[in-house]
């Protein structure tokens, strides 16, 4: 993003919202109760045996991109083009392998993200609660998946990557209740592929929707 700070402050007004049509998939919750009761299911959870999104490629869908072999299989986005549910593909003689390899660290990241290939990922971050509380929260990505994508879609954008580190902004969007969850994360882009690996950054829950466009263009 261009412009964090911008975000952080917008974002810090939207979650003062009191009342929710439902949040956390329960309903006849305000966002104090669906803020606390994401954090004590996810606080120190760091389960991995939420299984992996399968990718199923059809060539004739694919978008070539400047990396040679890499391909775009393209999905939907969410309220901006840059926030997407893109998969990444290689080319590998007739076979299209889902990227997680140390050479592509935003294609790899960012299929990490969409849950399309199998990483380690611990993430430690401060969840914004109603009220102003920011504990610190631990879990797996894998966990959070298991938590939200049964009925959320993620999207994703890789705001920055260089040798030292990678951000992005993951979001889940309930499409039938129009509510969002938003991740800004950072890790050591060298720590992709490991086990365990820490990724850092801010939480923001159970936030309903108005128009999140001018937000994420800036």
């Amino acid at each position: 993003m261009r412009n964090h700070l911008f975000l952080y402050l917008v974002l810090m007004v939207a979650v003062t919202c009191r009342l929710l049509p439902a949040s956390a998939q329960k309903l006849n919750m305000d966002k104090e109760q669906a803020d606390k009761f994401v954090y004590e299911t996810l606080n120190n959870n760091l389960s991995n045996v939420f299984d992996i999104e399968p990718v199923k490629v059809n060539p004739a869908k694919l978008v070539k991109t400047d990396e040679r072999s890499v391909y775009v299989l393209r999905g939907d986005y969410y309220q901006s083009q840059t926030l997407r549910s893109d998969c990444y593909v290689r080319k590998n003689r007739n076979n299209y392998l889902v990227i997680s390899d140390r050479r592509f660290p935003l294609e790899t990241f960012t299929n990490q993200l969409l849950n399309k290939v199998q990483c380690g990922h611990v993430l430690q971050v401060k969840h914004h609660q109603y009220g102003q509380k920011i504990p610190v929260l631990k879990t797996s990505l894998q966990s959070l998946f298991a938590m939200f994508l049964p009925t959320m879609k993620p999207f994703v954008s890789v705001t920055h990557v260089d040798k030292d580190e990678i951000e992005a902004v993951l979001v889940f969007h309930h499409p039938k209740l129009d509510f969002i969850h938003m991740l800004i994360l950072k890790t050591q882009t060298d720590g992709l592929l490991k086990k365990g690996n820490v990724v850092y950054g801010d939480f923001y829950t159970n936030i309903p929707q108005d128009n999140l466009k001018s937000i994420l263009d800036r």
